[in-house]
């Protein structure tokens, strides 16, 4: 994949390629771009926070996942967005240098990649779920947390090196910033290679396994109402059960909204670098456009999982529970302390007291036995 700074992988740079916006496309487009970023940015720290606080959710290695995403997605759209925004009123052109211009691709190279090997991951964790249904009755279960964070490290590890590759030299131009603008040069052996690994085969992989993933919840439908339910363990069984089967369906409407985002842009793109008279045709606004619709899958990923799951709901009610001042009753604690206070002094004072009545006592009884001791004397 390439962005819409690069018209075609083996074009040449030593001309600028015209990239006029008129007015009329640049502001409501502009407009976009900001609302996609506040919204991800909202919402992306918002999941990246809850997890963490939670420690049930901590503990979920489908969340390992969840937060892996969030994470990707806060990256795109404050690292790569806002040079896109820039782009859009300045035509197109850099002014930020080679450092910065290398360091842009390198993270639009890594969050998409790293997005739907993310989602291929928590695929192949609930088809394990639903075509086992012994497994997390096991001791050893197929995912745990540990193995979740390994995998996602090895992800993100991944798609690290294989974005560096063209900064360590797999690359048709020297520079990246040629007559001001901030290409992709890119050779179309790596460009082939990155969007076969890194989009379509993990995409059609995932895809396949939902289809799995149907077939299976279809048939153990039926089973519940059947004969067969016998082979159940119990009732808790179809509970846990159930459950994966809606963690499954939140996960395919992950995968369908990144197909919906990603896949047309995509699609333009390797047309435009496998067939050179094919990318005359295809005007910049509409690749501005289609890669707006990929950032737009930034802002969904919370509201598709998130904000629809009762343990994030439940964190984000205790969150804002944990902040809001609660109203206090006027001098309380003044009251309080005072309260605390005439206590003590009342305990110590009738201590007190009672000593001095006992130690009077005593002289008054002292004072009787001398006063008798001299009356029997007369």
């Amino acid at each position: 994949m390439n962005n819409t700074s690069a018209p075609q992988a083996n074009q040449s740079t030593t001309d600028t390629p015209p990239f006029p916006f008129s007015p009329n496309f640049v502001y409501p487009v502009a407009t976009c771009h900001i609302l996609i970023v506040v919204v991800a940015i909202i919402g992306n720290l918002m999941v990246c926070y809850a997890i963490p606080f939670n420690k049930n959710l901590r503990n979920n290695p489908t969340n390992v996942f969840i937060f892996s995403l969030a994470f990707s997605d806060f990256l795109t759209v404050t690292i790569a967005v806002p040079f896109d925004i820039e782009g859009l009123f300045l035509d197109l052109h850099w002014k930020h240098g080679e450092i910065m211009c290398q360091a842009w691709i390198t993270v639009y190279l890594i969050t998409v990649p790293t997005s739907i090997l993310t989602l291929l991951a928590v695929s192949v964790d609930r088809y394990k779920s639903l075509s086992d249904p012994l497994n997390r009755f096991r001791r050893a279960r197929f995912m745990t947390r540990k193995r979740a964070l390994v995998i996602s490290l090895t992800i993100w590890l991944y798609s690290l090196l294989f974005a560096l590759l063209p900064i360590m030299g797999w690359r048709t131009e020297e520079r990246f910033v040629n007559a001001n603008v901030c290409y992709f040069p890119f050779p179309l052996e790596y460009m082939t290679l990155s969007s076969s690994l890194n989009f379509i085969l993990p995409l059609l992989i995932t895809c396949a396994i939902y289809i799995k993933i149907y077939l299976i919840a279809r048939g153990q439908h039926y089973n519940f109402g059947g004969a067969e339910s016998r082979k159940l363990r119990s009732t808790e069984e179809k509970k846990v059960y159930s459950r994966n089967v809606q963690a499954a369906k939140t996960i395919s409407i992950f995968v369908g909204a990144f197909f919906c985002c990603w896949v047309p842009y995509s699609s333009i793109s390797m047309i435009a670098t496998l067939c050179e008279t094919c990318s005359d045709h295809i005007s910049y606004e509409v690749r501005t456009v289609l890669l707006m619709f990929g950032y737009l899958n930034s802002a969904l990923n919370p509201f598709l999982f998130a904000f629809r799951n009762n343990q994030f709901k439940a964190t984000y009610t205790m969150v804002l529970r944990s902040v809001r001042p609660r109203p206090k009753a006027p001098h309380d604690d003044l009251s309080r302390r005072r309260s605390t206070l005439t206590q003590s002094t009342l305990a110590s004072d009738i201590t007190d007291l009672h000593e001095y009545e006992v130690r009077a006592h005593a002289a008054k009884l002292k004072r009787d036995s001398l006063s008798a001791k001299m009356q029997s004397k007369l």
